[in-house]
This record gives C-alpha cells, sequence and structure tokens, in this order.
C-alpha cells in the first residue's frame, strides 16, 4: 500500500503474489468444473503455511496470506444482489500507534471469458455501484488466471475483445502490482465475517455496510511488531 508500506516488506509480499500467481492454475483440470472451485483454489494456492518476517531499518514487520471459505454462493446467496463472489484484503497493522489500515477488493470469477457477456458486464456494474474502483474480474483458463480491472469490464461493455493487452494482466502480477499498488481497490473497505458485514467507506449517498455473504476471502495480513 502506497505511503504505508516500506519497500522491503511490499517486495518481499509482491514476490510471494507474483510466484503463487503464475503456480495458480496448477490444479485447473481438478477444479475446472465450477467457477466457485477454481476461485477457491487460487486463493489457497496463495496461503502461506507460516508467518514471514522483515526487518526494515530497526523495524520489524511481519506478515501471511490466509485463506477462507464462508458459503457456498449458491441459490439464495448474496451474490445475485452484489455481483461479488470473492473479496481480497489487505490489513496493516502499526505497532506504535495502533491504528489498521485496510483495504480490499470485490471480485467475480469467469471460466474462459470470450466475447461478450452481459451477465458480467451486470455483475461488475454491482459491485462498482457498493464503491467506485472496488471491483475486479478474475478469468480462468488452463493457461493461466488472469484480473481485469472492473472499470475496464465496465467500458468494454463486458466484450473481451475491447479489453486493451495493457488491461488483462496475470493474476499474481495484478494484486501485486495493481491492488498492492493502490491502483484497483478501496481503502477502508473489509468484510466482517461474523455478522456478515461488508463495511463501506462513508460516502453521503450510501449506507455504511451492507449485509450479504461472502463465498470466499483471501486476506494479506501485515503487522508492525515490537522491536
Amino acid at each position: 500500500m502506497i505511503g504505508i508500506l516500506p519497500t522491503p516488506v511490499y517486495d518481499a509480499i509482491a514476490d510471494h503474489l507474483r510466484q503463487s500467481g503464475r503456480r495458480a492454475h496448477r490444479n485447473w483440470e481438478v477444479t475446472r468444473a465450477h467457477e466457485d472451485s477454481l476461485t477457491g483454489a487460487a486463493f489457497s494456492d496463495f496461503h502461506t503455511q507460516r508467518t514471514r518476517r522483515v526487518d526494515v531499518e530497526g523495524q520489524k514487520w511481519r506478515w501471511r496470506v490466509r485463506a477462507r471459505k464462508f458459503g457456498s454462493g449458491g441459490r439464495g446467496s448474496e451474490e445475485k444482489r452484489t455481483g461479488a463472489d470473492g473479496i481480497v484484503e489487505v490489513e496493516v497493522r502499526h505497532f506504535a500507534t495502533g491504528h489498521i489500515d485496510r483495504k480490499a477488493l470485490l471480485v467475480q470469477a469467469k471460466k474462459e471469458w470470450s466475447g461478450k457477456d452481459s451477465n458480467l458486464f451486470d455483475q461488475v456494474r454491482k459491485m462498482e455501484g457498493i464503491a467506485p474502483g472496488c471491483s475486479a474480474a478474475i478469468d480462468y483458463t488452463e493457461r493461466g488466471y488472469q484480473g481485469i480491472d472492473g472499470r475496464e469490464v465496465l467500458s468494454a461493455e463486458g466484450d473481451r475483445r475491447r479489453l486493451s493487452d495493457t488491461g488483462i494482466v496475470p493474476l499474481g502480477d495484478f494484486l501485486a502490482d495493481r491492488f498492492l499498488l493502490c491502483k484497483v481497490g478501496c481503502r477502508g473497505l473489509y468484510y466482517d465475517p461474523r455478522r456478515h458485514l461488508l463495511i463501506i467507506p462513508p460516502q453521503s449517498d450510501r449506507p455504511d455496510a451492507l449485509t450479504f455473504m461472502i463465498p470466499e476471502r483471501m486476506r494479506i495480513e501485515i503487522e508492525e511488531i515490537m522491536p
């Protein structure tokens, strides 16, 4: 996150995201039957088995990536209303002040997206209605997984053929270079799974939270710790 993370901490997390993204499609043959399965499997590939540590000029930081499944996303799920079938979060806790910085990205999965997809367009439109710039589509193929900024999906009216080459980014690079660097995603947006609430940054004409179930979550947890 720009202005919040020391460069060595960002570099360590970004490298993990890029490497994990490059191998995420290895489970394609097993999980390809359902987009929900693909999202859960992809998020699990970014999961870290242990907490990582980074020392920066006397400051000590630790971080990890966790994946969690909350629900099925089946009939009656809130995906139909919000357009989201997953969320990617980053949370930074500061030892000196106790302050917590949060941001999140709502995602909608598509499998082998080609041509014009009016359903995807509608789903992304719903997500962007929650908070501008907060959404992305993830396109799953056997060749690899890719992230696309939701605003570019809307500009292309859901037609993949109208996307620029620079608008389609390998998923790990998308998370490292666009999400962490705050080119996509929304600061102050996060999910409270206990209350099934999506907390939204204050806006004069919108509620501060929405109640719904998000099936899949991947969260990057970063903490500045005592020297």
